[in-house]
Protein backbone atom coordinates (compact mmCIF):
# COMPACT_ATOMS: atom_id res chain seq x y z
CA UNK A 1 0.00 0.00 0.00
CA UNK A 2 1.38 3.45 -0.89
CA UNK A 3 2.47 5.76 1.90
CA UNK A 4 1.01 9.24 2.26
CA UNK A 5 2.37 12.15 4.26
CA UNK A 6 1.01 15.49 5.53
CA UNK A 7 1.85 17.18 2.21
CA UNK A 8 -0.35 14.66 0.38
CA UNK A 9 -3.04 15.32 2.97
CA UNK A 10 -2.84 19.09 2.46
CA UNK A 11 -2.98 18.74 -1.34
CA UNK A 12 -5.94 16.35 -1.13
CA UNK A 13 -7.72 18.73 1.25
CA UNK A 14 -7.20 21.68 -1.13
CA UNK A 15 -8.44 19.69 -4.12
CA UNK A 16 -11.40 18.33 -2.17
CA UNK A 17 -12.53 21.89 -1.44
CA UNK A 18 -11.98 23.06 -5.04
CA UNK A 19 -10.70 20.63 -7.67
CA UNK A 20 -10.06 23.50 -10.07
CA UNK A 21 -7.61 25.29 -7.79
CA UNK A 22 -4.33 25.88 -9.68
CA UNK A 23 -1.27 23.96 -8.56
CA UNK A 24 0.55 27.27 -8.21
CA UNK A 25 -2.00 28.42 -5.63
CA UNK A 26 -1.70 25.15 -3.67
CA UNK A 27 2.10 25.43 -3.78
CA UNK A 28 1.96 29.02 -2.54
CA UNK A 29 -0.46 28.12 0.27
CA UNK A 30 1.71 25.19 1.38
CA UNK A 31 5.11 26.82 0.86
CA UNK A 32 6.41 24.22 -1.59
CA UNK A 33 7.43 24.25 -5.26
CA UNK A 34 4.68 24.10 -7.89
CA UNK A 35 6.54 21.20 -9.51
CA UNK A 36 6.28 19.27 -6.25
CA UNK A 37 2.51 19.81 -6.13
CA UNK A 38 2.14 18.80 -9.79
CA UNK A 39 4.18 15.63 -9.22
CA UNK A 40 2.17 14.73 -6.12
CA UNK A 41 -1.14 15.28 -7.90
CA UNK A 42 0.03 13.21 -10.87
CA UNK A 43 1.05 10.36 -8.52
CA UNK A 44 -2.24 10.54 -6.58
CA UNK A 45 -4.24 10.33 -9.82
CA UNK A 46 -2.09 7.59 -11.39
CA UNK A 47 -2.36 5.43 -8.26
CA UNK A 48 -6.14 6.06 -8.15
CA UNK A 49 -5.95 7.67 -4.71
CA UNK A 50 -7.94 10.58 -6.14
CA UNK A 51 -9.85 10.97 -9.37
CA UNK A 52 -10.73 14.18 -11.16
CA UNK A 53 -14.50 14.13 -11.67
CA UNK A 54 -17.39 16.55 -11.87
CA UNK A 55 -19.91 16.14 -9.05
CA UNK A 56 -23.48 16.88 -10.11
CA UNK A 57 -25.84 18.66 -7.74
CA UNK A 58 -29.17 16.79 -8.18
CA UNK A 59 -31.19 19.78 -6.90
CA UNK A 60 -29.90 21.89 -9.81
CA UNK A 61 -31.85 19.56 -12.09
CA UNK A 62 -34.97 19.52 -9.92
CA UNK A 63 -34.17 16.27 -8.08
CA UNK A 64 -34.89 17.48 -4.58
CA UNK A 65 -36.01 14.23 -2.95
CA UNK A 66 -33.24 11.87 -1.84
CA UNK A 67 -33.95 8.44 -0.37
CA UNK A 68 -32.01 5.53 1.03
CA UNK A 69 -33.51 2.19 0.06
CA UNK A 70 -32.59 -1.06 1.73
CA UNK A 71 -33.41 -4.17 -0.29
CA UNK A 72 -33.87 -7.75 0.83
CA UNK A 73 -33.40 -10.28 -1.97
CA UNK A 74 -34.22 -13.90 -2.59
CA UNK A 75 -31.16 -16.13 -2.19
CA UNK A 76 -29.05 -16.28 -5.35
CA UNK A 77 -30.37 -13.11 -6.99
CA UNK A 78 -27.80 -10.55 -5.80
CA UNK A 79 -25.79 -10.24 -9.04
CA UNK A 80 -28.92 -10.10 -11.18
CA UNK A 81 -30.51 -7.45 -8.93
CA UNK A 82 -27.36 -5.31 -8.81
CA UNK A 83 -27.12 -5.38 -12.60
CA UNK A 84 -30.78 -4.33 -13.02
CA UNK A 85 -30.63 -1.60 -10.35
CA UNK A 86 -27.33 -0.29 -11.72
CA UNK A 87 -29.07 0.57 -15.00
CA UNK A 88 -31.71 2.71 -13.30
CA UNK A 89 -30.93 6.42 -13.79
CA UNK A 90 -32.58 7.41 -10.48
CA UNK A 91 -29.96 5.46 -8.50
CA UNK A 92 -26.83 7.37 -7.42
CA UNK A 93 -25.08 4.50 -5.63
CA UNK A 94 -25.49 0.83 -4.83
CA UNK A 95 -23.70 -1.07 -2.08
CA UNK A 96 -23.78 -4.62 -0.81
CA UNK A 97 -25.00 -4.56 2.78
CA UNK A 98 -24.95 -6.82 5.79
CA UNK A 99 -27.66 -7.55 8.32
CA UNK A 100 -31.32 -7.63 7.31
CA UNK A 101 -30.66 -6.01 3.92
CA UNK A 102 -28.70 -7.38 0.98
CA UNK A 103 -28.36 -4.14 -0.98
CA UNK A 104 -28.36 -0.50 0.03
CA UNK A 105 -28.94 2.21 -2.55
CA UNK A 106 -29.54 5.94 -2.80
CA UNK A 107 -31.83 7.48 -5.39
CA UNK A 108 -33.03 10.97 -6.34
CA UNK A 109 -36.49 12.10 -7.48
CA UNK A 110 -38.27 15.28 -8.51
CA UNK A 111 -41.36 14.60 -6.40
CA UNK A 112 -42.98 12.06 -4.10
CA UNK A 113 -45.10 10.57 -6.89
CA UNK A 114 -41.98 9.77 -8.89
CA UNK A 115 -40.38 8.22 -5.80
CA UNK A 116 -43.46 6.13 -5.07
CA UNK A 117 -43.70 4.86 -8.65
CA UNK A 118 -40.01 3.91 -8.59
CA UNK A 119 -40.26 1.95 -5.34
CA UNK A 120 -43.65 0.33 -5.90
CA UNK A 121 -43.41 -0.44 -9.59
CA UNK A 122 -39.88 -0.29 -10.96
CA UNK A 123 -37.84 -1.54 -7.99
CA UNK A 124 -40.25 -4.29 -7.01
CA UNK A 125 -39.98 -5.77 -10.51
CA UNK A 126 -36.25 -6.37 -10.10
CA UNK A 127 -35.58 -10.14 -10.25
CA UNK A 128 -35.38 -11.60 -6.75
CA UNK A 129 -36.63 -8.48 -4.93
CA UNK A 130 -38.30 -9.65 -1.74
CA UNK A 131 -38.77 -6.48 0.30
CA UNK A 132 -37.63 -2.86 0.43
CA UNK A 133 -37.43 -0.27 3.16
CA UNK A 134 -37.30 3.37 2.05
CA UNK A 135 -36.01 6.21 4.20
CA UNK A 136 -36.47 9.83 3.14
CA UNK A 137 -33.32 11.94 3.47
CA UNK A 138 -34.45 15.49 4.28
CA UNK A 139 -30.94 16.95 4.10
CA UNK A 140 -27.50 15.61 3.19
CA UNK A 141 -24.99 17.23 5.53
CA UNK A 142 -21.79 15.61 4.27
CA UNK A 143 -21.68 13.68 1.01
CA UNK A 144 -19.40 10.73 0.31
CA UNK A 145 -17.22 12.72 -2.10
CA UNK A 146 -16.32 15.07 0.79
CA UNK A 147 -14.65 12.31 2.81
CA UNK A 148 -10.93 12.66 3.52
CA UNK A 149 -8.95 10.03 5.45
CA UNK A 150 -8.22 10.90 9.10
CA UNK A 151 -4.86 12.32 10.14
CA UNK A 152 -3.65 8.88 11.26
CA UNK A 153 -3.75 7.68 7.63
CA UNK A 154 -0.96 10.09 6.76
CA UNK A 155 2.56 9.38 7.99
CA UNK A 156 5.08 11.82 9.34
CA UNK A 157 6.92 13.72 6.61
CA UNK A 158 10.31 12.68 8.03
CA UNK A 159 12.31 10.86 5.36
CA UNK A 160 9.67 11.32 2.66
CA UNK A 161 10.78 12.77 -0.66
CA UNK A 162 8.95 15.99 -1.62
CA UNK A 163 8.41 14.61 -5.14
Amino acid sequence: MPKFDPLDQAIITHLNRDARIPSARIARDLGVAERTVNNRIKRLVETKVIQPIAVVNPASFGYTIAVEIYCELEVGHQDQAIEAIGKMPEVSYIAISTGDQDISLQAFFKDSEEMHAFVSQKLHHVPGMRRTRTILIPQIIKDNYQWIPPDEAFESAVGVSPE
